[in-house]
């Protein structure tokens, strides 16, 4: 990664490959980390894990770190109703998907460098294809929102986000189990 010479330390970096134009800003932000920082010739060079007391890393350390990010995010406990549905685990997974824009539509699969010739919703047409225009905001698709909410007898806004969408749908039903109802049918229309 680098020679220490008679001025200090250089660093030597080489990419596995050419990097995206997503990943440059990364790249460049990570150089100058490293430039700030002083490689002590005379030192042991070692691992610190920082999110552990004892600077080592543990399989529990690392979970740790990873629920710690997770509930900072006030998203996921919105899920936790999601999971208890008597559903199938592949309608779970697809609605879990959706809501977090997790399904490979055109626009995600630009943005993960897929070449994709027309971004275009397949439906309409008029605009680009990604989660919240096709499952709630495309004139092909909110019919199918309009249908249920009144087969359900809601009086209710739509809104944007698919997060949204899912909370207001599944606190707006009356009772415990037109609440379950609905959140089954929410699943089912996505």
């Amino acid at each position: 990664m680098g020679t220490n010479n008679s001025t200090g330390w250089e660093w030597n970096l080489t990419w596995r490959r050419d990097l995206f134009e997503s990943e440059l800003l990364l790249a460049d932000t990570f150089i100058g980390d490293l430039a700030q920082q002083q490689v002590q010739p005379h030192r042991e060079d070692k691992w610190i894990w920082k999110h552990d007391h004892s600077g080592h890393y543990s399989s529990k350390s690392g979970y740790d770190l990873i629920w710690r990010e997770l509930r900072g995010s006030i998203q996921n406990s919105d899920f936790v109703d999601l999971w208890k549905l008597k559903i199938p685990a592949k309608s779970a997974i697809f609605a879990w998907r959706l809501i977090k824009d997790r399904l490979p539509t055109k626009m995600n699969l630009i943005s993960r460098q897929v070449v994709v010739n027309d971004r275009l919703c397949p439906f309409c047409g008029l605009k680009d294809e990604e989660v919240e225009h096709l499952f709630f905001n495309c004139t092909c698709t909110l019919p199918l929102w309009w249908d249920s909410i009144s087969w359900a007898n809601l009086t209710t806004a739509l809104p944007i986000n698919p997060r949204d969408h899912f909370l207001q749908h599944t606190l707006g039903a009356v009772g415990v189990r037109n609440h379950t109802r609905w959140k089954c049918w929410w699943v089912a229309l996505t």
